[in-house]
């Protein structure tokens, strides 16, 4: 009796788990494919519309580039909205690594600026689309691109 009442009651608690940590934080939450970027218009010629994804959960967003034979270089920050933007915080630290740097730096490739806390406006934002645009120090007007792959 005692094995049958286990098989029965582990998949329930199996089904039943959490599959987020803290919660539901709508539709940002899961990974992101950044299939577009310009800068005044123009894609730069590096870019890669199959390399670089965004991942939410909780209030953590890791920006990754996955390049040849599949090295991954992720760089780890946390995220919150305000009034339309979407800003992603560069500025954090741990023992032996200063703030903004190593795994806590801005991903460069995006011409994100290091160690800040990085405004994007909302152009658009679905449940699986999402655009967003900056304009950096030097007047040059980012606009990033991304759809929902899981």
């Amino acid at each position: 009796m005692g094995r049958r009442l286990l098989m029965i009651i582990l998949p329930l608690l199996l089904f039943c788990s959490c599959r987020m940590n803290n919660g539901d934080i709508g539709d940002l939450f899961g990974s992101w494919l950044l299939y577009s970027m310009t800068v005044d218009g123009q894609t730069p010629e590096d870019f890669d519309a199959e390399e670089t994804f965004w991942e939410f959960q909780n209030n953590i967003i890791s920006i990754s580039r996955v390049e040849f034979m599949y090295d991954k270089e992720s760089r780890w920050g946390t995220w919150s909205e305000a009034d339309g933007k979407l800003l992603l915080n560069y500025t954090h630290h741990e023992h032996g690594v200063n703030q903004g740097t190593a795994k806590y730096s801005a991903p460069e490739w995006l011409g994100f600026p290091p160690n800040q806390i990085i405004p994007l406006t909302f152009v658009e934002r679905t449940s699986n689309r999402m655009s967003l645009t900056r304009t950096s120090e030097n007047g040059e007007v980012y606009v990033y691109s991304l759809r929902k792959i899981w």
